[in-house]
């Protein structure tokens, strides 16, 4: 039995369908902006209009709120504050009003783009267009293997395939917790609670857990009680939960934008990132082998913490080996070379590092993710 690490990127659902693509995302999002929030977008943007790279825009508009929030504290929690307040003649009701606005803008803006990511998850594309990688994943599970699966994607594609090949025996860290009375008294809620879930499951074989290290289109923070729960996937378009999060006083529980680093310290994304970190650098959890699909190295958090478990796999005092294959769909030799030089500069493998990548080398490969099962057999 081995320990297996499967982190999956945007490239893994491009595979399923273009849909997912950043550009395709981005269009969509701008064409169903209304035209008082794309105005809003394009002033405080100026010449940094990005309309290929929804997440750009989204964390211009973080920015504006993290400098209103940083003001407005400063105004309400201070003798100093107050005295600029009065002495200026500032109406701090307004400078809340306006924070507030862009709050629930932010909030509108995942909510479009958790609505645009979602129904694209199909089960006979994924038959269609993932069938060797499906094999392989569940050639993996039926061998008893520890696996542990994370995506940063918000859709539903690695759930979905679980469903189909495992039903009941994956944890994902949700438990049933009553109805959701204020949209329908059919309606479930399911409440993030990893210490609870392993208790129920504890005497269940479940060696495969799932991840969603930027959360996903099922998941929001309830702002009454400020928990973590999911609905099933039906809900949300029966219901019109994305038209309907101010109404129901919730917010989409996901990470985009900007600060990525802080945003992983909050719940629930917080577990997700520990348990991750745990498999590449406790040594009493290590992965033995490591699988990257689809992911572009851009995110500094999830690149240290591959880095470290590289650096434990090639140590020459303590060594403790890695099976590794990062696999992406780069097709020119230009876009081969570009992808390579991003891994070796975004894992700090050095010109002199022993174990940089390089072109042509095994661990890598451009076959997309159903090459995986060749590699594997």
């Amino acid at each position: 039995m081995s320990k297996i690490v499967l982190l999956t990127g945007n490239g893994l659902s491009v595979a399923l369908s273009s849909e997912f693509s950043m550009p395709n995302i981005t269009r969509k999002f701008f064409e169903r902006l209304g035209e008082e929030h794309r105005r809003f977008i394009e002033h405080h943007m100026m010449d940094k209009l990005n309309l290929v790279d929804f997440e750009e825009c989204i964390a211009i508009i973080e920015k504006l709120y993290d400098t209103l929030h940083f003001h407005q504290s400063f105004y309400t929690n201070g003798i100093t504050g107050e005295k600029v307040l009065s002495a200026y003649n500032l109406n701090i009701v307004e400078l809340l009003k306006h924070e507030n606005s862009i709050r629930e803008s932010i909030h509108t803006y995942m909510a479009i783009i958790l609505n645009i990511v979602n129904w694209n998850v199909k089960k006979h594309s994924i038959d269609s267009k993932l069938k060797d990688f499906v094999k392989w994943l569940d050639s993996i599970i039926k061998e008893h293997n520890q696996v542990e699966l994370f995506t940063l994607n918000y859709d539903l594609l690695l759930e979905s395939i679980l469903i189909d090949l495992a039903p009941h025996k994956f944890l994902e860290y949700y438990h049933q917790a009553g109805q959701w009375f204020t949209v329908n008294k059919e309606v479930s809620r399911y409440y993030f609670n990893p210490d609870k879930v392993k208790k129920q499951r504890h005497k269940q074989e479940c060696n495969t857990r799932l991840y969603h290290l930027h959360g996903s289109v099922s998941s929001f923070k309830d702002l009454k009680n400020m928990k973590i729960f999911k609905v099933k996937n039906d809900v949300i378009k029966k219901h019109d939960i994305y038209h309907r999060i101010s109404e129901l006083m919730i917010v989409p529980s996901i990470i985009t934008g900007g600060r990525k680093t802080d945003k992983i310290k909050e719940t629930p994304f917080n577990f997700y990132y520990d348990q991750f970190v745990k498999m590449m650098n406790d040594r009493t959890n290590l992965c033995e082998e490591l699988i990257i699909i689809g992911y572009s190295f851009r995110d500094v958090h999830i690149n240290s913490a591959i880095a470290k478990r590289m650096h434990l796999a090639y140590s020459k005092d303590d060594c403790s080996p890695l099976k590794i294959l990062i696999v992406d769909y780069a097709m020119s030799e230009e876009g081969k070379e570009n992808f390579i030089n991003q891994v070796n500069f975004a894992l700090g493998l050095g010109e002199d590092s022993e174990n940089r990548f390089q072109l042509n080398d095994p661990r890598i490969s451009f076959e997309g993710a159903n090459s995986i099962l060749r590699y594997y057999t």
